[in-house]
């Protein structure tokens, strides 16, 4: 698709302010545009930690987050001819690996048997307010401990900031399944909160 020549000159004038910033970054862009295997691995290294971080806040296993964040890196490779220097580059990246990691929740969501999730519209509110002040540092450290759905779907609504229907729609569950695994993680982490405090 050929773009018209104010857009055109639109990413021209954005790419030239890029340039100025950083433009080392502009060389791996363009790089990897052209599909220079040096271009992608020093891309692939330069946004690694970041973007690895991320897979791990959603999936626990190492090995599947790998894999989870090298389809993420794919998807960057054969997009970023559409990147268009507007806005942050990390920022693109980020959406395109989240979505990676979306792709992969939602397929773990379809494994999972009906039976093994309840609705969750009548739950008590003094569990669902009992952690509203847990610090984030805590939540981090413990989210390691929920069951891997459960984690994956308070880190999109607590973390991400995402709406129970947004979550819904995204993964294909219900917005009461979504505020089951919500209090589920409230709940686990308030326990863990408990024997935490209780050993120290």
């Amino acid at each position: 698709m050929s773009l018209t020549p104010e857009i055109s000159l639109n990413v021209a004038s954005n790419r030239q302010q890029l340039n100025l910033q950083d433009p080392e970054l502009v060389r791996l862009i363009d790089g990897c545009i052209n599909n220079d295997r040096s271009a992608q691995e020093a891309m692939y290294k330069r946004y690694y930690g970041k973007m690895m971080s991320l897979c791990r806040r959603y999936v626990k296993d190492r090995d599947e987050a790998l894999s989870v964040l090298n389809l993420g890196f794919l998807k960057v490779f054969k997009s970023i001819s559409g990147y268009s220097f507007s806005g942050s580059f990390d920022g693109w990246m980020h959406r395109i690996v989240y979505h990676s990691i979306i792709d992969q929740l939602r397929a773990k969501m379809r494994e999972m048997k009906t039976s093994e999730i309840q609705e969750a519209d009548n739950m008590d509110a003094q569990t669902i307010s009992g952690l509203d002040n847990l610090y984030a540092e805590d939540l981090f450290k413990m989210l390691d401990e929920l069951p891997e759905s459960t984690r994956m779907v308070f880190n999109m609504f607590a973390i991400e900031g995402y709406k129970h229907e947004e979550i819904a729609d995204m993964l294909g569950i219900s917005a009461g399944t979504s505020k089951w695994h919500v209090n589920q993680a409230r709940t686990q982490l308030k326990d863990l909160i408990l024997k935490t405090y209780r050993k120290s």
